[in-house]
């Protein structure tokens, strides 16, 4: 992908790695003849069903046969180890929540979601295959069936990395990356390969595949807060208006969300679902809506005292979205 600029994306098939949400639209104006929509909606479930769970890739969904599948783990100059589909499902997996947030993900493209994988820490396959990580090595490169890699500093091994088969306790679909994926604490989704069909340990630098067009090596998450309701392309009744959003920062978890409302002080929302790092918080804020047009904005305070960024349009678009989510609401 090449570099953008503030909320610019790119067609549909410009996709940011790891993961392929449709690319999100240009900035718009809430019209004068936007349509009415209910003031409250249906709480965003804690647990993104597979269909909804937003997709990204770089370069389509690759076809793979679970019954031809091997992952490799190599050096660049020996096989150590290599398991298919059938030793890898007879592993006792374990289930973990974690969130996946598009580095591209932004107001205009809210490229976030929550599911239960099944799989196991990398460290743990590696014991299962007896696997040691050579002491020279200072990255792991993961490369997969559609012709992406990209690479993690050694130390994410400890946090750890997860390899996983499972997502709501269903075989991976074959865009999540059937047969197996990877989890990656703290960082963006590019940094979350799917089809994995190799890992290689090495001591060399390696440049992957969205990290050549300019987009972040660290790719580490950044506090940020999405409004999802009301949306900016809508008009809401005056009276009670329910509010919800996202907020999520990776490993330091989001504690409290905040709404002002034309500018005024911030006054704290409730959490619907917060339960704690690699995990999104869900959030909602109860607003007397009157007559007129009026700017709602929302940002997020993380345990370690972080917050979401005030310009509501972020600050760095190849590094992730920092910001915290302003829209324009009109009451009729």
């Amino acid at each position: 992908m090449r570099p953008v600029t503030r909320f610019q994306v790119l067609d549909r098939r410009q996709v940011i790695g790891g993961l392929t949400a449709a690319a999100g639209v240009a900035a718009c104006d809430g019209a004068e003849d936007a349509p009415l929509v209910p003031s409250s909606v249906d709480p965003i479930a804690p647990i993104t069903s597979n269909e909804d769970f937003y997709v990204t890739s770089c370069c389509g969904t690759p076809a793979v046969d679970g019954a031809a599948w091997s992952l490799t783990v190599r050096t660049a100059t020996a096989t150590l180890a290599s398991i298919d589909l059938a030793g890898l499902m007879a592993l006792e997996g374990r289930e973990r929540e974690h969130t996946l947030e598009c580095i591209g993900a932004n107001p205009y493209n809210q490229a976030i979601s929550n599911a239960v994988w099944t799989g196991l820490p990398l460290t743990e396959v590696f014991a299962a295959l007896g696997v040691e990580v050579p002491a020279t090595t200072i990255e792991l490169v993961m490369y997969c069936a559609d012709g992406y890699s990209t690479s993690l500093p050694i130390g994410d091994l400890d946090e750890p990395i997860w390899l996983v088969w499972l997502m709501n306790g269903e075989p991976l679909p074959p865009d999540h990356g059937f047969p197996a994926r990877m989890l990656v604490p703290g960082r963006y989704g590019m940094k979350n390969p799917k089809w994995i069909l190799d890992l290689e340990l090495t001591d060399l630098h390696h440049t992957g595949f969205w990290e050549q067009y300019g987009w972040s090596y660290e790719a580490v998450y950044q506090p940020n807060t999405l409004v999802r309701h009301p949306d900016r392309t809508v008009s809401v009744v005056a009276g009670p208006v329910v509010v919800q959003g996202t907020a999520f920062a990776g490993r330091d978890a989001v504690v409290r969300v905040e709404v002002s409302v034309d500018g005024g002080p911030w006054v704290e929302a409730a959490l619907d679902y917060a339960p704690g790092p690699d995990v999104w918080a869900l959030w909602r804020f109860d607003w007397l809506a009157e007559l007129g047009t009026h700017v709602l904005q929302a940002r997020c305070v993380t345990a370690s005292g972080a917050q979401s960024g005030l310009d509501p349009e972020g600050t760095d678009p190849m590094s992730g979205y920092d910001g915290s989510m302003e829209v324009e609401v009109q009451v009729v």
